[in-house]
């Protein structure tokens, strides 16, 4: 830094009335695209250089749905959040601010509350913690880990709805109720002592980066199957490093519903060498447990053998679906919607034509549900 350059920005500092000491943000116009500045602390735009242009830096990842300056600030702070033209000038907002104005000299934009900043990622943790100090929610004093499990597998279910049936709005929306519960709980896991949001990134970005040697490292792989392969054989001697005994399938979450918690354990035996050489023999596999399953049927007492051969028939449907390349969690979810848009279908057709459906006998009720079907089908 230069004596020149820093008496300007001491100037700057003295003008805008800001303290070093409290924390500050010195950022160039053409780069605030790809820095990553918090609007809990005092920014300041610096006059972008002449030589720059209006692509000089890339955008920072998370935010590069936009790129101008302006636009970057419109998104971080509420609608008519001030901004002053430095040293001098008269405050405005950042809407009646463009990206030439915000290149062209140098700007102070004050700082947001936390409760104020909703876009940044420390935002939602200074919340949480609100949330939980002592004249906080009374609700969310009370959770604990395990009190908030039924809202975790909820939100990840409605993140899944949203994804198949919602807007991009809905999806974000849902997206944001998901993080909340992993934000909530590296709370009470900081008030314990036992760990922050600081642990949960540094573990996650830590275990990708290990696990993806193809792309951080040196390591060529062929294809999708090598890469799935890798990851197995890292996760193992992640384990043998830990003091933990071999166990491949210890990491499938006891919690996870059937259909994914088989998928993943057939994934991992297929990672591991475990497989099939053709989808011939799976198919084959599919009709011996069929015919097994029809001969436990016809023992009207043997309920738990049933059970065992149901079992097996699902799991070998699961396996059926991972060499065809089908999620069958994803299979059986189309399929209950297709049904009740069906039904919900017939119903109204059974009404448009003053059929009291209760009325109707199993071929009455065929009918309309074929001529549905068949409607549908176009």
């Amino acid at each position: 830094m230069t004596d020149a350059w820093r008496r300007g920005l001491d100037g700057l500092l003295a003008a805008a009335g800001l303290d070093p000491a409290a924390g500050i943000q010195a950022v160039s116009a053409d780069r605030l695209a790809a820095s990553p500045f918090d609007p809990s602390l005092p920014l300041l735009i610096l006059a972008a250089s002449p030589s720059s242009g209006a692509e000089a830096a890339p955008t920072l990842p998370g935010r590069h749905v936009r790129s101008g300056p302006q636009s970057i600030l419109a998104a971080l702070y509420p609608p008519g959040h001030p901004i002053r033209p430095l040293p001098d000038g008269d405050l405005t907002t950042i809407e009646a601010v463009d990206d030439t104005r915000l290149r062209a000299g140098d700007w102070l934009v004050p700082p947001l509350s936390p409760a104020d900043n909703l876009a940044s990622p420390h935002g939602m943790a200074a919340i949480s913690a609100r949330l939980r100090a002592p004249d906080g929610c009374p609700w969310d004093r009370r959770q604990d880990h395990k009190s908030l499990r039924t809202y975790l597998l909820e939100e990840a279910y409605e993140t899944v709805d949203a994804i198949e049936r919602g807007s991009p709005g809905d999806l974000a929306e849902e997206l944001g109720d998901l993080y909340l519960q992993v934000v909530l709980h590296a709370q009470l896991a900081a008030e314990a002592g036992q760990f922050d949001l600081t642990d949960v990134y540094r573990t996650l970005g830590a275990k990708i980066v290990r696990r993806h040697p193809h792309v951080f490292g040196d390591l060529a792989v062929s294809g999708v199957e090598q890469v799935l392969h890798n990851w197995e054989t890292i996760k193992s001697a992640e384990r043998e490093e830990a003091g933990r005994p071999p166990a491949s399938f210890e990491g499938v979450a006891r919690a996870l519903p059937a259909l994914p918690a088989s998928r993943e354990i057939q994934e991992r035996a297929s990672a591991l060498g475990w497989d099939w050489p053709a989808i011939d023999g799976v198919w084959d596999k599919v009709g011996e447990e069929m015919d097994e399953l029809r001969t436990a049927a016809a023992e009207p007492s043997h309920s738990e053998a049933r059970l065992h051969e149901l079992g097996d028939v699902l799991f070998a449907l699961v396996n059926l679906g991972r060499w065809l390349g089908v999620d069958p969690e994803e299979a059986l979810r189309s399929a209950n919607r297709r049904w009740v848009e069906r039904w919900t279908a017939v119903e109204a057709l059974a009404a448009e034509r003053g059929l009291v459906l209760a009325d109707l006998d199993a071929e009455g009720k065929d009918q309309l549900w074929n001529e549905v079907k068949v409607a549908k089908s176009k």
